[in-house]
Parts: C-alpha cells; structure tokens; sequence
C-alpha cells in the first residue's frame, strides 16, 4: 500500500514521516506519554532541547568525584565496606544527571527523570537481594563465585600483590569473558562481590533502558510510562540480571541491538549500526547463539517491513534502499548463525543437527533440585505453543518446591492475566507488523527464544533466561488502543484513503 499525494509525505511510510519530523536527538522519540495522543502538526509538539545545562555541572563533578575515589580507594586503600557504599552512591549520581537531561531532551516524557531514579535503586536493592539469594539459598555455589574467584586472582595479579599470580586461559570468550572482565571491574573498583554485582546490576539496567528508548523510537503509539514501568520494574527483569554473570551483559547487549535496530528500521542506517556494534559485539564474545536469534530476527523484519524511504530523496536512490539493506542483513544473519552454530558444536545447520542439540541440552539442564519434565523438544509449529508457555510461563504453581520458585510461578500467573487483559495489544502488533517492523522483530525474537530454550528441563535456569527475551514480549503487550486508532487514521488521511479502503488520486 504506498501513497500517491504530491506532499512531502506521500511517499514514504506514516511511521518513518512522523519518526523524522520529531526523533532528531540520539536517543530521540516523539509521541505522547501515558494514554494521550500524538497525532497533531510537528509543530504542535513540545521542542526537544539539548539537554545539557549548566545546573548539570554541580551533579557531574560530584559523580566524577565519587569516581575517582572509587578508583583511588581500590588501589591504594582498598576497603569492602567503602567500596559498596561507593559504587551505588555513584550509580545513583550517574543516573540522577542522566535523568535530568534526558527529561530535558525528551518534554514529552515528564515523568522519566523521577522513574528512572527510582528504577536505579530498585536495581541496587535487587543486587544486594540476588547477592544474599547466592549466598543463602545456593549455598555460595553459583557461577557468580567462579567469577569472583579468578576476578580476585586477575586484580591481585595486575595489583603486583606478594604471591599473586595471573591466571592462565586459552581465550577470552564465553565464561572465560566473564572471568577476565571481572578481574577489570576488580582491579578498578576494589575486589568485593557485592560491589561488583551492583556494577553488573548498573550495566543491566542501561540495557532495560535501551530497550525502552528502542521502543519509543520504533513504534509510536507505545504506551510509554506503562512499557518504561514494566522494563524496570517487572522482578524477572529487574532481579536475574544484576549479578556478575552473563545475563547482565546480555541485558545490556540485547538492549543495544535492539535501538541499533529500530534506527535503522527508521532510515538511519550509519546511527544504527554505530549503536548495535557494541551489542553484536559482546553477544559474540558471551553469547553467539543470541546473537544468531537478534540477527534472524532484524532480518525478517527489515525483508518483511515496509521500505523506510526519505521524503526528498529521489526515486532512483529510494528504490536501491531496500535491496541494498536486504543484503547487508541477510548477510549478517548468515554470518551470525554460523557463529552462533559453530558456538555450539553442531555439525551443520540441519534440523537434524538442530534436534539432536536441543536434545542434549534436555539432558544436560535436567539435574538438581529445579529440574522438571519439558515433555520433550520438537521443531515443530505445532509444537510452538507448548514451547511459548514453557519458556514464558512455567513453573506453573503446582510444580514448585522452594521460595524463589513459588514467587517466579505467582510472576507467571501474573504474566498470563496480563496477556489475556492486554489482548487488543497483541491484535493491534499483528495488524500493523509490517508497518511497524519492530513489532515484527519483536515477534520473532520471542518465537525464536521459546522454540531455542524450550529444552531447558530445569526451572532455575529457565526463569534466569528467559528475563533477557521478556522485554521484547512486553512491547506486543504495550501498545496504546487509542493511539494505535488515531494514527491509523492520520496515516489513512495522509495516503488519501476513504473510510470504506479505496486510494483517492492525489490526496483528499
């Protein structure tokens, strides 16, 4: 369906119009908060500034001071205790300035700064909370202790300690990453577990935020305050990643992908690619397979969604956009998948191979006291919602036995009412998926995680992964009816169509 109006938005999407007529800053977004609409002239709508005043200059020194004596202190006085008051004294610091001037860059958004603090906290707090959780209820035996373990030795080693010596590995990828860059945080800050999961915790929470800049840029009939609300605030999300581990950092990764994706979704190819480099990057090194789902998905939605087309470019450079860009994605999904196979050992990209991988991994995970019956694995469609209620919504209450999995199950139940109560939501994301290709990226990334993960046989590794995929399913779940109708309708208005569906020449 494309437009035939002698405007200047006649030939391109309504989506990409409106997104460059109001998203000019680098974490630009333009709409409305909360429930009102957005709908109106440019000009009608309040001005972004650049943010940066000099009220900020006060509350940038008084963080870079707490900085420097974060790094002075670990490594001439190194002491635990000041270490962890330190650290979250400078998280708050960091994102109370960086509140304030995103509120300023973003009008339309006035409840931001106040959220975004007290996201921040909360995030310490679920630090401190998931370190007590590794230490009471797992008994200290996790992978975050292997972590500390080998940081300590790294920090102790660079610090030239009596007696200390490095540790010796045979690459710096997957758990080995983890390893070495927490012996970097270490040697920075100070080596205490505490601390470094509040650092973890802080990188996580940059990656929730990313996920909702992401979001405002790509769809622009979100409800803003609700998805910001649940992105920071939902326990999965705001709990799993905040411990030295990987989730954190693929919190941050999957967040920095995905606002790669939706600028480019939006016409700005080189922005967006500078700004998921780094995610793809760190997927690569952790995580390979991860990657391998976000660039599958980011090519199906770029190939399926509409092409994002500038109103003044020529007709000859907005016919080579699509191809071009087909391309380049297709040949960076190839490419990911690839790794994120090799990553995994499997022979070939078979469903054979597939199978027989997922199958393994049934085995592997079942074991402890959170193992369960997955009931087996299957490449399937018809095997797809089973998998889906699996991975977003088990344990179910009747299968837990321990604290942490009755409250991941009540988390559940509550996901599912809150699916049923936003099912307009989902209708609404399916009826404009190809206008709003995030949407469509949004849909296949969940799809894929429930058909890779659903042969997780244990619940607690299971509610661990699936935090990083849930914020892509509550975007389907965030949309605004209202908005949603009325931007519709100005996109029918602006392609010249009837209230019955037929084009009328040149416009109204």
């Amino acid at each position: 369906m494309t437009g035939n109006g002698n405007g200047a938005h006649g030939a391109e999407p309504w989506w990409v119009s409106r997104g460059l007529a109001t998203r000019q800053a680098f974490f630009g977004g333009g709409g409305s908060s909360g429930a009102s609409v957005d709908v109106g002239p440019a000009n009608d709508r309040p001005e972004p500034s650049r943010g940066f005043t000099p009220a900020l200059l006060p509350l940038i020194g008084l963080a870079g001071a707490v900085l420097a004596l974060v790094l002075i202190s670990g490594h001439f006085f190194p002491t635990p205790i000041l270490t962890r008051v330190l650290i979250p004294v400078f998280g708050f610091l960091a994102t109370l300035a960086a509140a304030k001037w995103l509120a300023a860059r973003h009008p339309d958004e006035p409840w931001l700064g106040r959220l975004m603090v007290l996201a921040v906290l909360a995030k310490e707090l679920a630090s401190v909370l998931r370190y007590r959780t590794l230490v009471n209820s797992y008994g200290d035996v996790g992978d975050a202790s292997v972590f500390d373990t080998y940081g300590r030795r790294y920090a102790n080693a660079w610090l030239h300690l009596h007696g200390s010596v490095q540790p010796q590995l045979d690459n710096i990828r997957k758990s080995n990453f983890l390893r070495w860059l927490t012996g970097v945080f270490y040697y920075l800050f100070g080596s205490d577990m505490i601390a470094g999961f509040i650092v973890f915790g802080l990188i996580a929470f940059v990656g929730s935020y990313l996920w909702y800049r992401a979001t405002v840029e790509a769809v622009p009939f979100l409800d803003r305050r609700l998805y910001f609300i649940i992105v920071m605030f939902v326990p999965s999300i705001l709990f799993w990643p905040s411990s030295i581990g990987k989730e954190a950092l693929m919190q941050f990764a999957i967040g920095s992908a995905a606002l790669g994706t939706a600028h480019i979704f939006n016409g700005k190819l080189v922005r967006g690619v500078l700004v998921a480099v780094p995610g793809a990057w760190l997927m690569s090194v952790v995580r390979p397979h991860l990657l391998g789902l976000v660039a599958l998905a980011a090519a199906g939605a770029f190939v399926i969604g509409r092409s994002p087309r500038k109103a003044r470019a020529s007709s000859a450079t907005s016919s080579l956009v699509k191809p071009i860009g087909i391309v380049i994605v297709v040949f960076v999904a190839v490419f990911a998948v690839s790794a994120g196979a090799n990553s995994l050992g499997l022979p070939s990209l078979s469903l054979g191979s597939v199978q027989a991988e997922l199958d393994a991994t049934s085995l592997s995970t079942k074991q402890g006291s959170s193992k369960f019956d997955n009931g087996g694995n299957s490449l399937s469609p018809l095997r797809l919602p089973q998998g889906m209620v699996t991975v977003l919504l088990r344990p179910f209450p009747y299968e837990v036995d321990s604290s942490l999995q009755i409250l991941a199950s009540l988390e559940g139940v509550a996901l599912a009412a809150f699916i049923v109560w936003r099912r307009k939501s989902l209708a609404i994301s399916l009826r404009h998926i190809r206008t709003v290709p995030f949407l469509f990226y949004c849909w296949t990334l969940t799809i894929l995680y429930a058909v890779t993960f659903q042969a997780f046989a244990n619940f607690g590794l299971l509610t661990r992964q699936r935090s990083l995929v849930l914020p892509a399913l509550y975007v389907l779940l965030c949309l605004d009816t209202k908005k949603a109708r009325d931007s519709d309708d100005e996109r029918n208005d602006r392609l010249g169509f009837t209230s019955n569906g037929f084009a009328v020449r040149g416009g109204r």
